[in-house]
């Protein structure tokens, strides 16, 4: 496989880029899949027991075991890893920033970074890939500074996957960060989601429950475009898979889900990197900021 680039071309930047591109998709379906499930609901934070709750406009709660990342500070412009936290919340809620330090990422021995804009996405995402947790909340904690968590529950693992859905996930994925190496990031996905893929050279064909998408690439490895057939004419939106006897009521006829073609930049100018939107994040709760603050 071609080495990824970067558009400065370091080792630093190449090993980052490499675990973002290795993440991108999923991360994606995971922040899909956690709108669906929590988008409008509050959120608290109680960092002493490791725990995470959201909180629907119906009263109905949601527990997660969190894990503390980092904050990103408008205000003195920087990252801060919670590893260099100063709040002494317990060793257990600090694992995957330190588990992400001891992977040898540069970028995340560093206990402070300059900030910019898409420099906390790309860092949860590395951190993702080396523990493995693919869902994370950016929650604001006062003064402008959000605190990052990965967050852990039952309800937040994903659906099987469906064609319409993972055509989504590709076209939608490449919007929301840096993608330098598409063709390891669609195997690292399908990896993932344990979709069995075939690979012509020009084209990889992922193997889903309900139907198959195929990814075209163009001469630089870039996607050029997501084919999809579905068994079934619509999307099971986080539904589970159907059983043994809702199968025996599936259509044999195939459809077509609507072919998305890509216009993707050189390779020398990526597309501006941007967070992710699909997460709707509520103002938190007055009581809750209370318990956080940052060194300097």
């Amino acid at each position: 496989m071609t080495e990824p680039q970067t558009a400065h071309g370091t080792a630093d930047q190449t090993a980052l880029q490499e675990l973002v591109d290795d993440a991108a998709f999923l991360s994606h379906e995971h922040q899909l899949h956690l709108a669906d499930r929590h988008g409008d609901d509050a959120w608290g934070a109680e960092m002493t027991t490791g725990s995470f709750t959201f909180t629907s406009a119906t009263g109905e709660t949601t527990t997660c075991r969190l894990q503390f990342l980092g904050t990103a500070a408008p205000g003195p412009g920087s990252w801060m890893w919670a590893w260099n936290n100063v709040n002494g919340f317990p060793e257990d809620v600090l694992r995957a920033a330190e588990k992400t330090r001891e992977a040898g990422l540069p970028e995340a021995t560093e206990a402070e970074l300059p900030l910019t804009d898409d420099l906390p996405y790309r860092l949860a995402l590395a951190a993702k890939t080396v523990t493995g947790s693919w869902t994370h909340y950016s929650a604001p904690v006062g003064g402008g500074t959000r605190a990052w968590f990965l967050l852990d529950a039952d309800g937040l693992a994903l659906p099987a996957p469906s064609v319409p859905r993972v055509v989504r996930v590709l076209s939608e994925g490449l919007l929301s960060v840096t993608v330098v190496d598409h063709r390891r990031a669609v195997a690292s996905y399908a990896a993932a989601r344990g979709l069995e893929t075939a690979d012509d050279g020009g084209a990889l064909a992922l193997t889903l429950p309900d139907g198959s998408v195929t990814v075209r690439f163009d001469e630089h490895g870039r996607i050029a475009g997501i084919e999809g057939t579905a068994r079934g004419a619509s999307e099971p939106v986080d539904d589970p898979a159907p059983s043994p006897t809702d199968a025996a009521d599936v259509p044999e006829a195939d459809t077509a889900v609507e072919p998305v073609a890509f216009d993707v930049p050189e390779p020398a100018e990526p597309a501006p990197a941007e967070e992710p939107g699909p997460v709707v994040e509520p103002v938190p709760e007055p009581r809750r900021r209370s318990w956080f603050r940052r060194r300097g």
